[in-house]
């Protein structure tokens, strides 16, 4: 490339017969360090920054073919005498090339996947990384028997002494290779049923095959501290399966509580998720969820959380009913949800029922300040009456219990009922009725 010349010579309406092109060109041969070699490659190290600037804009207006073009030129970065730019070229034009051959209206997955071979001989450190991006796109696209090959060959491969990025690349492989040989075993599984006597022996052993595979390659990876979830619920599957129940459990406890794993809310839903599905005791579920809402005390569990509390006999769980349903309604993403505030009344009906009023105060002392304009604005009610009538009339309920009959909210509820008679109203109105002269205001 002589400069800037050959890039004044691209344009936007160059039009390569093969998109494949900008993956053609070798890797180049340094050259000996004089003084001229050092001025071309100074020249060219500038002409090259200004390709870039080039293909990024192209790609930032989708010019997808311009992009292309630049991309051609853009190899010979590859020529630089300086170490930080020679060892960042290869990713350079990896990524930029991939981005513009996903994206070229001409490009095809034969292109595509000639690409990403050439690249992965074009400096090794990058190797494992297109490796996997490679296997992403073959997955993506229903290539799944060439996706399994690519990562079998691709696990065994080795480049002087691997450095920590380099295992981690290698787990990561092991464990989509892993993955990949428990949708075949969910495969041949679904396949035995209608077999003859013959052909399913030998499908069993296929499948015993299959599934010492995965169950192998799933033990090694989750002995490595990391979020492993789609891998994790695959190993479980192939366990409860197998019949192996106590071993899941097991492992999604571990999963769930093991310092050595980053904390991952979704560890505790699955373990909780389990053994609900395996009919588990509620005293045993109450006590996974109760250390999930230590952490999430938003998540939609904390509904199930309040039911399964209040359905103990504990007073201690009624208690702590009351609590998650008040902490629940915190956060912004259940102000408008109906069930919630139709769990709060409950609460509210029962501890004053039971005559645990206390309650009620105690979570209700560090909330009276903010609630009010949170939850029970008089611009929240034709708003909540418009959207559902039931949702208005709980908080309503809420409101008038925990602020009295004067204030706004319940006021303008029962103002709106009148206009339309309900039985809930007239529910609330006899319930605040009575509770709000020793409400906690």
């Amino acid at each position: 490339m002589e400069n800037n010349e050959h890039l004044d010579e691209v344009t936007e309406e160059s039009d390569p017969e093969d998109v494949a092109n900008i993956c053609l060109p070798d890797p180049p041969v340094h050259s000996s360090n004089s003084s001229a070699d050092n001025k071309r490659i100074e020249g060219l190290n500038k002409t090259t920054d200004l390709c870039f600037s080039l293909i990024h804009d192209a790609l930032f207006k989708n010019q997808w073919q311009r992009a292309a073009d630049f991309l051609i030129s853009y190899f010979q970065s590859l020529e630089s005498n300086t170490w930080q730019r020679v060892s960042r070229a290869p990713e350079l034009i990896w990524r930029l090339g991939n981005e513009t051959l996903l994206h070229h209206p001409k490009a095809t997955p034969e292109d595509i996947n000639f690409f990403n071979e050439r690249m992965k001989n074009i400096g090794v450190k990058n190797y494992l990384s297109i490796s996997l991006e490679h296997v992403f796109y073959l997955l993506c696209n229903d290539m799944t028997e060439e996706a399994y090959r690519n990562l079998s060959m691709v696990e065994s491969w080795r480049y002087g002494s691997l450095s920590v990025s380099q295992e981690k690349y290698i787990k990561l492989i092991q464990a989509y290779r892993a993955l990949l040989d428990y949708h075949k075993w969910l495969d041949k599984k679904a396949g035995v049923i209608d077999q003859d006597f013959a052909s399913q022996a030998s499908a069993d052993q296929n499948l015993s095959s299959l599934y010492r595979q995965a169950t192998a390659s799933f033990q090694e990876i989750i002995k490595v501290p990391g979020v492993w979830d789609p891998f994790v619920l695959s190993y479980v599957d192939l366990l409860e399966s197998s019949g192996k129940h106590k071993q899941a459990e097991e492992l999604l406890t571990d999963y769930a509580y093991n310092s050595k794993y980053p904390s991952n809310p979704n560890a505790h839903v699955y373990l909780y998720e389990f053994l609900k599905r395996n009919e588990a005791s509620e005293d045993h579920l109450i006590k996974v969820l109760k250390v999930f809402y230590l952490q999430v005390p938003s998540h939609k569990l904390m509904l199930e959380f309040v039911k399964l509390l209040e359905q103990s006999e504990s007073e201690e769980h009624n208690q702590l009913a009351v609590e998650v349903i008040f902490n629940i309604l915190d956060f912004s993403g259940w102000k408008s949800e109906v069930n919630a505030w139709h769990c709060l009344v409950k609460q509210l009906k029962k501890s004053f029922r039971r005559r645990h009023k206390s309650w009620i105060l105690e979570e209700w002392q560090s909330r009276k300040r903010w609630w009010p304009a949170y939850h029970f604005n008089k611009f929240h009610v034709k708003k909540d009456w418009k959207n559902d009538i039931n949702l208005a009339i709980h908080k309503a309920l809420v409101a008038g219990t925990l602020l009295g009959q004067d204030c706004r909210y319940f006021a303008a509820v029962c103002s709106l009922g009148s206009e339309s008679p309900n039985k809930n109203i007239t529910s609330m109105l006899k319930f605040v009725k009575h509770h709000s002269s020793s409400n906690p205001d």
